[in-house]
């Protein structure tokens, strides 16, 4: 019979010749097909093809490229609020700068950018182009799961005795 302490000995030692395990991607959590809208189009456009596709944000486009970004809470605090016509251009409303990271960052890297800059959504660019969007919510899907070796690990330290 193996000891556990020295099979998790083992493990912890031995671990990067036996689990290599990379950071997930950006590009493994982030949605695809994000929805845009050039930046010479209304607030009421962005609001009716947001309601129409059911999200929550919106990505203002300008000369081919992300520029900003438009929530349901702009439309709120920037619209609503302070009155403006419903024709406003979606470029007057949107929050710049566009604060991104690309697809192959890993997730830690996106966390963190998310908290310092306060924000719940990031879009996802590569090469000047949007490939997609990584929100909040995305990361719930990963703390959830877990490496092999984490629950390998776990189950050894918990159980004590022999394997």
């Amino acid at each position: 019979m193996l000891r556990i302490g020295f099979l998790a000995k083992f493990l912890f030692v031995y671990r990067p010749f036996f689990f290599v395990e990379e950071m997930p991607k950006v590009k493994d959590f982030m949605k695809k097909g994000v929805l845009t809208i050039d930046s010479d189009r209304t607030v009421v456009e962005a609001s009716e093809q947001m309601t129409w596709k059911e999200v929550g944000d919106i990505i203002v486009v300008g000369l081919g490229m992300p520029q900003g970004i438009v929530t349901e809470r702009d439309f709120v605090r920037r619209v609503i609020a302070q009155r403006k016509p419903l024709d406003t251009k979606i470029s007057d409303i949107m929050t710049t700068p566009l604060i991104t990271i690309e697809p192959n960052a890993s997730l830690n890297e996106a966390a963190r950018k998310m908290i310092e800059h306060r924000i719940r959504r990031l879009p996802v660019v590569e090469k000047n182009q949007l490939v997609g969007i990584i929100t909040v919510s995305d990361f719930a899907k990963h703390v959830g799961k877990r490496t092999l070796s984490e629950s390998i690990l776990e189950a050894i330290w918990r159980g004590g005795g022999a394997l």
